[in-house]
Parts: structure tokens; C-alpha cells; sequence
């Protein structure tokens, strides 16, 4: 393992059939239908139209799955289809879904549960689930709801009502990633301006004291502004290596404010070709210093922690400062209409959610520390180093 301290901080988811009534779509069944193969279309239909939703539907009964599929055309559906919820589960992080479509009654693992369990990673918003019913009774569409469905349709189905309620689904879903990206370019824009005034006045105080530092510490500066504001990186992965340059000029900027109140250890596994969304890190380690390390007089130290695994690598940010209650962790996350407080970590939780399944883990213990840690799928080249 490499360790670098302070020093290197500028290196470093009824079998009944569906009973498809056509309607005013102009679509029929025909008997040649079940030579369908029922699997993700080719990819090269995404050139056909780049905002199609993309849908996971999940049923046991190959009829049902044609009906879907003739319902449903690859020029404005993408769309895979799997026979059991084990299958979709295996596939939820392959692609960001923008709607799960699944039978309740399948064997093994019936709708309900395929439910519950994409709701243990999933918010309501972040992967919408629409249940397929034969069942109409009160108590039945309930239990779908506890479960955590968005919304339900009764068989037989009718195409413009399955595809109102997609639609209807499906932009909620955009609209929240939408969100997310403007909180996120919002975020990136936010330099506070007492973070530049303090990198200014220290650039003016290394001028009567060290060129060769003053100069370091604009070049510093300069890369910072320059990385913090590539605003196409908005919404895509970046290699971890970009991630980390940032990391380091902001850290650069902070050790000449706070001198050896700031102290910083570096324990860096080979990073591979890991990839981040953009501006992940970075947040963490200025909330470490701002609310946690810098709350005190004496300062304190803050752990940056890369390890590379062979599925996955963990990253962890970790501060000996102040530390967070219990009642304050729980409500960390919780998004409040008039404040902006605790955006910044709720915007990196949502978009590992998105790109990883899971997101942000956070640990604080009062007077002790806090330890934020997230997991990245890792592309290891064939000649990284794996655990």
C-alpha cells in the first residue's frame, strides 16, 4: 500500500395472460409473434431516439412478454425483458433504469417482494416500479403500495393506458435527475468567496516572504477554478485521477491558509482506471475540514483512502474533528424546502445511487471524528493490483 503524507498533497426491480386489447394504436398480435426474442434490443437503436425510456419489465410468462413487447416498439421503448426477479435483480446496475414493469404473481420471488427489495436501494423517485395485476381488489392494489409501487395496472391491459402510466412514471424520474444535475452544476458554482479571499490574501503574503511558494500556491489556485468549473463533466464518470487533482489543489489552498493546524495523510491504493462522478470527493474532504476539523482551535487531521478490491474500490474520507450527534446523522439526509444545508452530501449520495446502487455511509461519534466511505464499481486493467 502507498501511503503519502501531508507533504505530497500536490503529487499524489396471475400468471393470467394480458389479454392485449388493441385500440387506437394499430397494433395486433399475430401468431408469428412468439418468434420474438425477448431480450434487450440492439443497442444501435439508441441512434433512433436518445430519450427513449429505458424499462426493465419482469414476467415468468413468455405471452405476457410479447404482449409487452408488441405494446411497446423499440423506437420508443428500450427495453429488456427477464423471467424471474432473481434476473432482474442481477440486472438493476448494468444501466440506469428508468422504470421497473413487474408481474406479482411469479414464482420464487413474487412481485411484492422484487419490490420490497429494489426499494431497500431505491427511492420511490430514483427507480419507479408500475405492478402488473389480474387482481383488483382494495386489499390487493394496497399491498402493492406498501410494497413500495408507484402505481398499478389491472389486466387485461390497454396499450395507451400502460403507456400513459410509463410516461407519466418516466418523467417523474427524468425530472428528478434533472434536479440532481442542477443541484449539482448549482454546487459546482459555489466558491465561497471567503475561501478566494483568504487563497488571494495568502498569495499577497507569500510575495513579500516566497516567490517560488506564491507561485505554486497561484498554479494551485488556477487549477482548482479551472477543474471546479467543467461543467461538461456534469453528469458523466470521470477517472478518479481528475477527482483527485482537485482534491489536491483545494487541500493545497487549505494547508497554506491553516498551516500546520491542517494535517493530511494519503493512503492510496493503484486507482486503475476507476472512474467518479465529478465532484464527489472533493465535497467530502471540504466538509471534513469546514464542519469538522476546523471547528477547533488546535485543528486536526484528515484521511484520504483509496483501496482497490477486485469488484469494487472504497473510498473514505475520515476527519478527527467535532464529530455528529446521533440525532444529527439521522437528519442528515433529510431535504428541507427552505434550506440548502446538507445539499452538497445529498446531491453525492443521489448520484452514486444512480451510477453504483449505493451511496454514502457515515459514521461520527461526538468529540471523535467522522468517517464517510462510498463504494465504485472498478474497470481494473489487466495489470492492476486486486485484492
Amino acid at each position: 500500500m502507498k501511503v503519502v503524507e501531508e507533504n505530497d498533497v500536490t503529487n499524489s426491480f396471475d400468471s393470467l395472460p394480458l389479454q392485449f386489447k388493441p385500440i387506437q394504436e394499430n397494433v395486433s398480435i399475430k401468431a408469428e409473434k412468439a418468434d420474438i426474442p425477448m431480450a434487450a434490443k440492439p443497442t444501435t437503436l439508441l441512434e433512433m431516439n436518445r430519450d427513449r425510456p429505458i424499462l426493465l419489465i419482469v414476467d415468468d410468462d413468455p405471452i405476457n412478454l410479447q404482449v409487452l413487447e408488441a405494446i411497446l416498439p423499440p423506437d420508443e421503448y428500450e427495453v429488456m425483458m427477464v423471467t424471474s426477479g432473481k434476473e432482474a435483480l442481477a440486472v438493476l446496475d448494468t444501466k440506469e433504469w428508468d422504470l421497473v414493469i413487474s408481474d406479482i404473481m411469479m414464482p420464487r420471488m413474487s412481485g411484492y417482494e422484487l419490490t420490497r427489495m429494489i426499494r431497500e436501494r431505491f427511492t420511490l423517485t430514483e427507480l419507479p416500479v408500475l405492478l402488473l395485476t389480474a387482481r383488483s381488489q382494495p386489499k390487493d392494489i394496497q399491498s402493492g403500495f406498501i410494497a413500495g409501487a408507484n402505481d398499478y395496472v389491472t389486466k387485461p391491459v390497454e396499450a395507451i393506458e400502460i403507456k400513459s402510466r410509463i410516461e407519466a412514471l418516466t418523467t417523474i424520474k427524468r425530472s428528478v435527475r434533472e434536479q440532481l444535475r442542477l443541484e449539482a452544476a448549482w454546487l459546482q458554482a459555489q466558491i465561497q468567496p471567503h475561501f478566494i479571499f483568504n487563497a488571494l490574501n495568502a498569495v499577497v503574503a507569500l510575495s513579500d516572504i516566497d516567490l517560488d511558494k506564491m507561485r505554486n500556491l497561484l498554479d494551485e489556485f488556477s487549477n482548482f477554478l479551472r477543474n471546479k468549473f467543467k461543467f461538461q463533466n456534469m453528469d458523466r464518470l470521470v477517472p478518479i485521477e481528475e477527482e483527485l487533482s482537485l482534491v489536491r489543489s483545494y487541500l493545497y489552498i487549505e494547508k497554506a491558509r491553516f498551516e500546520e493546524r491542517l494535517q493530511v495523510i494519503w493512503e492510496i491504493d493503484g486507482c486503475g482506471d476507476i472512474k467518479v462522478p465529478f465532484l464527489t470527493i472533493q465535497p467530502l474532504v471540504e466538509n471534513a475540514i469546514r464542519h469538522g476539523i476546523m471547528k477547533r482551535n488546535r485543528g486536526g487531521t484528515i484521511l484520504i483512502r483509496i483501496l482497490v478490491y477486485k469488484t469494487h474500490a472504497e473510498i473514505t474520507v475520515e476527519d478527527d474533528g467535532d464529530g455528529i450527534d446521533e440525532a444529527q446523522l439521522q437528519r442528515i439526509f433529510e431535504r428541507k424546502a427552505d434550506s440548502r444545508s446538507g445539499v452538497g452530501l445529498i446531491n453525492t449520495d443521489q448520484r452514486l445511487k444512480r451510477h453504483f446502487g449505493t451511496g454514502l455511509h457515515i459514521t461520527s461519534t461526538l468529540g471523535t471524528g467522522t468517517k464517510v466511505t462510498f463504494h465504485v464499481h472498478n474497470r481494473l486493467n489487466s495489470g492492476d493490483k486486486a485484492r
